[in-house]
C-alpha cells in the first residue's frame, strides 16, 4: 500500500483539471449563494480531477497546498481564509432510491506538515456529486475550467456560466439570450428596481472582470417597448456572447 508521502507526491504530479468542468447545480447554488467563491473552486477542482484524487476510508483527501491553491487561482491566504466558510455550506440532495437530505460536502481540513499538505473531508453524498456526476440524475453546469478558475466575484461565475450555456447552442441560432428584470433578478439573486440600477451594480463590474479573464465575454442591449410619447420603457435586456481571441488582461 502506498504510504502517505507517495500519494501527496503522486497528487502533485497528477493533479490536473479537464478544459471543460462539471458540476451539480445544487452544490453551485449552495456555494454561490452563500458567496463562496473559493469554496465553489475547491468544488470545482474535487469534480474536475477526481480520478486524480485519493480518499483514505474516511473520505479525506491530501493535497500539497502550494499546488492546490494554483490550480484555484487563490493565494495560501485565500484558501486559509475561507476554509472555516467552506465548512459552513450545506446543501440538500435526492439518492438513487429517491430520499432526500442534507448535508455538509465538504466538513473537515487539516494542515499538516508545517502547513506543506492540507487533509479534506467530504460527505459521503458530495463525494457522490465529485465523482460519480453523470450517473446520479443530477442537473448540472459545464464550464471552461480557465475561464471560471480567474474570477473572484460570485456574480460574474453567475454570468461565465450563462455564456457557457449561450456558447452550447447550434450555430444555427443566434448566440444571444433576452432577460427581463425580473428574470435577471431571479438568475443573480438580487432585487434591483430597474434596469439602469442592475446595469450599474452587475451589468458593468462583470463585464470588466470577464473581458480581463475569459476567452468567452459578452455584449448587452436595451430594449425599449414600443411607445407613442415620453421616455421609452426598456422591456428586455439582450446578451451576445462574444469571443475573444486573446483575453484582456493576459500578458502574453
Amino acid at each position: 500500500m502506498a504510504s502517505p508521502l507517495d500519494i501527496i507526491k503522486k497528487e502533485k504530479q497528477e493533479l490536473r483539471i479537464p478544459k471543460t468542468l462539471e458540476l451539480a447545480n445544487n452544490l453551485f447554488q449552495a456555494f454561490i449563494k452563500n458567496n463562496n467563491v473559493v469554496g465553489l473552486k475547491l468544488c470545482l477542482v474535487l469534480s474536475g480531477a477526481k480520478n486524480k484524487i485519493h480518499y483514505d476510508d474516511e473520505l479525506q483527501a491530501t493535497f500539497e497546498v502550494d499546488s492546490l491553491c494554483k490550480i484555484m487561482q487563490v493565494t495560501r491566504k485565500e484558501l486559509s481564509m475561507n476554509m472555516k466558510k467552506i465548512l459552513k455550506i450545506h446543501f440538500t440532495f435526492v439518492d438513487a432510491e429517491g430520499g432526500r437530505g442534507m448535508t455538509v460536502p465538504i466538513h473537515t481540513y487539516n494542515y499538516k506538515a508545517n502547513n506543506k499538505h492540507i487533509v479534506i473531508g467530504v460527505s459521503a453524498p458530495a463525494k457522490k456529486l465529485f465523482t460519480e456526476l453523470g450517473k446520479g440524475g443530477y442537473s448540472f453546469s459545464k464550464a471552461n475550467a480557465n475561464n471560471l478558475m480567474g474570477l473572484k466575484h460570485k456574480h460574474s461565475i453567475r454570468m461565465q456560466l450563462l455564456l457557457e450555456q449561450i456558447n452550447d447552442f447550434s450555430d444555427d441560432v443566434a448566440k444571444r439570450r433576452r432577460f427581463t428584470l425580473e428574470e435577471l433578478n431571479g438568475y443573480f439573486g438580487v432585487n434591483y428596481s430597474n434596469y439602469y440600477e442592475f446595469e450599474r451594480k452587475i451589468l458593468k463590474p462583470v463585464k470588466e472582470e470577464i473581458d480581463s479573464s475569459s476567452t468567452l465575454t459578452f455584449i448587452y442591449e436595451f430594449k425599449d417597448e414600443a411607445s407613442g410619447t415620453g421616455r421609452p420603457k426598456i422591456k428586455e435586456v439582450v446578451i451576445d456572447l462574444v469571443e475573444q481571441k486573446k483575453v484582456q488582461g493576459s500578458l502574453f
